[in-house]
C-alpha cells in the first residue's frame, strides 16, 4: 500500500507528461513551449520530492529501535528467554517438599466396617448412632536423593535460559542489520530519484528548441525519452524501497515518512584473523551451540539417572472422627528407598547419546559457516575499501572539468551529456559509499561486534 500522493506530485505528473508530449509530437515553433520549460526548471526537484518529504522522520537509530521493537521474532524470542527464566524457578522448586492439605466430609450407612474410597484417603467406617465421618490431615514429601535427576534438572534449565538469550541476541542482531540495509538503500534510491528528476527536467528545453538542426532535434528526443524512462526507474526503484524498510520496521505499508541520514563512510582496518577469532567467541550462534552442549550432556545424565534408587522421606498428620470436635489423630514419618526397573533405561541412554553426537556435528557445521561468512564479509569489504576512493577521485575529476567548462560556450546537447555523466558518476561513488557503509554493517554482525574505525 502506497502513501497517498499529495497535491504539488499529482500536479507535477500530470504538468510534466502532458508537456513533455506537447513538446515531443507537436512540430512548429517552441518558443512558448521553450519559455514555459524554462519557467518550470527551478521547481521540478522540489516537485518530484514533495511526496518524499512528508511525514515522520526516520534516522538510522530510529529504524534500528523500531525493527528491534517491533519484529515478531524478536518478540518471540523474548518470551521464549522469558518462559526459560520461570522453568529455571520450577526447577528450584524441586529441590523443596512436596506439602498438601486435605480435608473431608463424610455421610455414610454401614452395617460392618469398610474403607472409603481412595479420594478418602481410604478412612475406615464402622458402624453406629453417628454415621458421618470427618477428616483433617496434612502430609509432605521430600525427596533426598533421586539419582540425580533434580540438579541435573536444574542444570538443563539453566543451560536452556542461557540458550533462549543467545537466541535473543542472534535475532536482535539479523533484525538490525536487515533495517540498517533497507535504510541506506532507501536513501541512495532518494538520492537516484532526485538525480533522475534532474535530469529529466535539464532534457526538456533542448527537446523544444526548434533552432537546433534534424539531428540535433532527433537526439535532444532520445536524451528526453532516455531521462524520462530513467526517472520512471528511479520512482519504481524508490517505491519499492520505501516499503522494504516498512516491512523491515514493521510500520503500516501507508506510514509516511521521509529519512534522514547522510552517505559517508571512512577506511576501516581489519585483521581477518583477529575478525574470525572475535567471531568464534562472540557469535551468539556458536554460544548457543555451546550451551545445547551441556544440555545435550545433561541429558544423557538425565537417562542414566534412572537406574539409582530414589531415598526419600514422607510424613503425615491426621484428625479423624464423626463428632467436632475432633479428637482423634494419627501421624506417620516414613523414610523408604525405591529401586527403579525400567525397561527401556538403555534405549533412551543410546537416544540421548546419538543426539549428543548430532549436535556436536551441528556444532561443527555451525564453526565452518561462521568462518566462511566472516572471510565473505571480509573480502566484500576489501573490495569496497579499495573501490569508493576511486569513484570518488573520479567524480572529483569530472567535477572540476565540469565546472571549468561551465563558463565556456558549448552545444546544449553536449552540456546535457556532460551533466549526465557527472550525475551518473556521483551515483557510482554515492552507492560505492552505500556498499561499502552496509560491507561494515554485514563484517560486525559476522564478527558479533562493532568494529571501531
Amino acid at each position: 500500500m502506497r502513501e497517498k500522493e499529495s497535491l504539488p506530485g499529482i500536479l507535477f505528473g500530470v504538468v510534466r507528461d502532458s508537456f513533455s508530449r506537447i513538446l515531443v509530437c507537436v512540430p512548429g515553433p517552441g518558443i512558448l513551449s521553450f519559455a514555459v520549460s524554462l519557467s518550470l526548471l527551478p521547481f521540478l526537484p522540489s516537485l518530484a520530492n514533495s511526496q518524499a518529504t512528508e511525514g515522520r522522520v526516520i534516522t538510522l537509530d530510529e529504524a534500528v529501535r523500531l525493527a528491534t521493537i517491533n519484529d515478531p521474532r524478536v518478540l518471540s524470542a523474548e518470551q521464549d528467554a522469558i518462559i526459560a527464566v520461570e522453568r529455571v524457578k520450577e526447577a528450584w522448586f524441586q529441590f523443596l517438599p512436596e506439602v498438601g492439605f486435605q480435608a473431608s466430609a463424610s455421610k455414610y450407612e454401614a452395617r460392618y466396617p469398610f474403607a472409603l474410597s481412595g479420594v478418602s484417603r481410604n478412612l475406615l467406617a464402622f458402624p453406629g448412632e453417628h454415621q458421618n465421618l470427618y477428616s483433617g490431615s496434612g502430609y509432605w514429601y521430600l525427596p533426598v536423593y533421586e539419582g540425580g535427576r533434580h540438579i541435573n534438572t536444574l542444570y538443563l534449565a539453566k543451560a536452556a535460559h542461557k540458550a533462549a538469550k543467545s537466541n535473543y541476541d542472534t535475532v536482535r542482531r539479523e533484525v538490525t542489520l536487515a533495517a540498517k540495509d533497507s535504510f541506506y538503500r532507501l536513501i541512495l534510491a532518494q538520492e537516484k530519484l532526485a538525480a533522475a528528476t534532474r535530469n529529466e527536467a535539464a532534457a526538456l528545453a533542448p527537446a523544444a528548441d526548434q533552432d537546433l538542426g534534424a539531428w540535433d532535434r532527433l537526439e535532444g528526443a532520445a536524451l528526453l525519452g532516455e531521462a524520462r524512462a530513467g526517472a520512471t526507474a528511479a520512482r519504481h526503484d524508490f517505491d519499492l524501497k520505501r516499503l522494504s524498510l516498512l516491512k523491515n520496521l514493521n510500520l503500516e505499508f501507508n506510514t509516511v515518512f521521509r529519512v534522514e541520514g547522510a552517505l559517508e563512510t571512512k577506511p576501516l582496518e581489519m585483521d581477518i584473523d583477529r575478525a574470525i577469532v572475535w567471531a568464534m567467541e562472540l557469535r551468539p550462534e556458536l554460544q548457543s551451540q555451546t550451551y545445547r552442549a551441556e544440555m545435550d550432556a545433561i541429558g544423557v545424565n538425565l537417562a542414566m539417572g534412572r537406574r539409582h534408587p530414589t531415598l526419600f522421606f514422607a510424613g503425615d498428620y491426621e484428625l479423624t472422627g464423626q463428632r467436632f470436635p475432633l479428637k482423634q489423630n494419627n501421624w506417620d514419618a516414613t523414610i523408604g528407598v525405591k529401586v527403579p526397573l525400567a525397561y527401556d533405561l538403555f534405549t533412551q541412554v543410546k537416544q540421548k547419546e546419538a543426539e549428543q553426537r548430532q549436535g556436536a556435528l551441528k556444532r561443527a557445521e555451525l564453526q565452518d559457516r561462521v568462518r566462511l561468512e566472516v572471510r565473505q564479509a571480509y573480502e566484500n569489504l576489501r573490495y569496497w575499501e579499495k573501490e569508493f576512493p576511486l569513484r570518488e577521485a573520479h567524480y572529483a575529476a569530472l567535477k572540476r572539468l565540469y565546472d571549468q567548462a561551465a563558463s565556456l560556450p558549448g552545444a546544449a546537447l553536449a552540456r546535457i551529456r556532460a551533466s549526465k555523466r557527472l550525475s551518473d558518476a556521483r551515483l557510482a561513488h554515492l552507492e560505492s559509499v552505500t556498499e561499502h557503509v552496509l560491507a561494515v554493517a554485514k563484517l560486525e554482525w559476522a564478527v558479533g561486534r562493532a568494529l571501531d574505525r
